[in-house]
Order: C-alpha cells, then sequence, then structure tokens
C-alpha cells in the first residue's frame, strides 16, 4: 500500500512539474462567468418573490418625470 502512496506521489510530483498554464486564462474567465451568474440567479429569485425592484423603478420613473415635466 505504501508503495502505492510514493508511486501517486512522485506522479503528483511529475505532473506539477510539467503542468502548463496556457489554458489558466479561459478557466478563469469560466469561473467569473459562473459566478456572476450564481449572483445573477440569486438576485433574480429574491427580487422575483418582493415588490422592492417595482417600487424602485416606479419612483425612479416618477423621479424623471417630475423633473422633466
Amino acid at each position: 500500500m505504501r508503495r502505492i502512496h510514493i508511486r501517486l506521489f512522485v506522479l503528483a510530483q511529475v505532473r506539477l512539474a510539467t503542468f502548463d498554464d496556457r489554458g489558466q486564462t479561459t478557466a478563469e474567465y469560466v469561473l467569473l462567468i459562473l459566478g456572476a451568474a450564481t449572483i445573477a440567479i440569486l438576485v433574480t429569485s429574491w427580487a422575483s418573490g418582493t415588490d422592492k425592484v417595482g417600487r424602485l423603478f416606479d419612483r425612479v420613473l416618477n423621479s424623471l418625470i417630475t423633473k422633466v415635466g
């Protein structure tokens, strides 16, 4: 059993030594997009259960109408 652990450790060290980071930027973008999508889904699910977004839009539009008109 110990022999297997040693071989796996050596294999992992060899792979780390030859690791190429050319795809790292793509992976970072994917993680960023997934994070932003998760936040957007959470905010959307929260906002759909309340009337706060509709009231916010009403206030903004009423404020614009009073300033223009």
